[in-house]
C-alpha cells in the first residue's frame, strides 16, 4: 500500500490532508498501514498414546488490517467535524447497513507501485480489500494537542482495526469473459491472473426464455476442473449463478425482474467429472511469461442471453 497516495473507504479519502497557504495543514492522513496478518488455519493435535501429531489441511484465515494516522485542522471545531466523519465511516453497524448483502465488507481501495510495467502499464497496481471495521475508530484527545482559543492548529492521532472476509488483495477492476450468444461449440480461452494467489471463478448464465429440453454449459481446464451446469427445461426466465467463493450454484427467477425473487440453492444442477470441485484461476509466483494465464475450454448447447459471463478478480496473497 502506497500511503503517499489516495486510500479510499466508503468514498472517504483517508489520505487527503493538504498544506494550505500559511503552512496550515488540513485534513486526514494515514501514517501507518499493517495488513500483513493472515493466519493459517489447520489443527495440529497430538496423538493420544502414540508419537507425532494429527494434522489437517491448511487454509488461510481472514486478513487483519490496522490503519493509523492523524487529523489536522486549524481550529478545534473543524477537528471535531473531521473526527465525526471518520467515526461515521468506520462504524461497523453503518458499514453493514450500507451493504447487508456483503455483510458490511466494503472495498478499501489503494495503489501500489511496481516495476512490472508489462503487466501493469504505468507501473501502478490498483488494489482493494473487502473490509469491515472490528470496532469504532480509536482516537486520543490530549490537552497539549488542542487549544480552546484556536490560536494554534490541532493534530490528533486516530487508529482503526478492520478485518477482511478473505485473505486476498484484489486487483481492480476484475476480469470478465462475455458468454452471451451461442449456442457455443467447444471454445478455447485464456484466463489472466497477474497476482500471485489463485482466485475463485464466478459464473452467471442468463436465460430469458425457458428451453424446451434440458441444456448444458460445460467448463474444463484452469486448475483441472471439469464442471457442467444443467439449464433446466420449463423454468421461467432464470439466472444461474455459480458463487466461486462459496462453491454453490443458485438460481434466481427473474420473470418479474431481477431481485424480485429469492435465490434458490440448486446443487442438483451442477456436476463435476473430476475430484476437483473448486473452479479457480491459478497464479504463479515465478511464471515463465507475463501476464500469467491459464487455458480453459467452454461450450453451451443453448444460446445465452445478455449479461451471461464468467468473471474473477486477480489476487495477491
Amino acid at each position: 500500500m502506497d500511503i503517499s497516495q489516495s486510500i479510499i473507504y466508503r468514498t472517504l479519502n483517508l489520505n487527503s490532508a493538504l498544506l494550505e497557504t500559511g503552512r496550515v495543514l488540513r485534513g486526514i492522513t494515514v501514517e501507518n498501514a499493517d495488513y500483513s496478518s493472515v493466519e493459517a488455519v489447520g489443527y495440529t493435535e497430538k496423538r493420544a498414546g502414540a508419537d507425532g501429531m494429527h494434522a489437517s489441511d491448511v487454509y488461510l484465515g481472514p486478513r487483519a488490517v490496522d490503519l493509523s494516522g492523524h487529523i489536522y485542522a486549524p481550529t478545534l471545531a473543524e477537528y471535531f467535524d473531521y473526527l465525526h466523519v471518520l467515526r461515521a465511516v468506520f462504524s461497523p453497524t453503518s458499514a453493514y447497513a450500507e451493504s447487508p448483502g456483503d455483510r458490511g465488507f466494503l472495498p478499501l481501495t489503494f495503489t501500489q507501485p511496481t516495476t512490472d510495467e508489462a503487466s501493469f502499464p504505468g507501473g501502478v497496481i490498483p488494489l482493494y480489500m473487502n473490509l469491515r471495521p472490528r470496532a469504532n475508530v480509536r482516537f486520543n484527545i490530549s490537552r497539549d494537542r488542542q487549544n480552546d482559543k484556536a490560536v494554534r492548529p490541532v493534530a490528533t492521532p486516530w487508529a482503526v482495526q478492520l478485518i477482511a472476509k478473505d485473505p486476498r488483495v484484489y486487483v481492480s477492476p476484475g476480469q470478465v469473459k462475455d458468454l452471451a450468444g451461442g449456442p457455443h461449440p467447444s471454445t478455447n480461452g485464456e484466463a489472466i491472473n497477474r497476482g500471485d494467489y489463485e482466485t475463485p471463478l464466478n459464473i452467471q448464465l442468463v436465460k430469458n426464455t425457458a428451453p424446451t429440453t434440458d441444456q448444458t454449459f460445460r467448463l474444463t481446464g484452469l486448475n483441472g476442473i471439469d464442471m457442467t451446469i444443467k439449464i433446466k427445461a420449463g423454468l421461467p426466465a432464470t439466472i444461474y449463478r455459480w458463487f466461486g467463493d462459496d462453491r454453490v450454484l443458485m438460481t434466481e427467477d427473474v420473470s418479474g425482474g431481477v431481485g424480485t425473487s429469492p435465490l434458490v440453492l440448486r446443487m442438483d444442477l451442477v456436476t463435476f467429472a473430476t475430484k476437483n470441485r473448486r473452479p479457480s484461476v491459478p497464479a504463479s509466483i515465478n511464471p515463465p511469461i507475463r501476464p500469467f494465464s491459464s487455458a480453459y475450454t467452454f461450450s453451451s448447447t443453448t444460446a445465452l442471453d445478455a449479461n451471461s459471463r464468467m468473471f474473477w478478480s486477480e489476487a495477491f496473497a
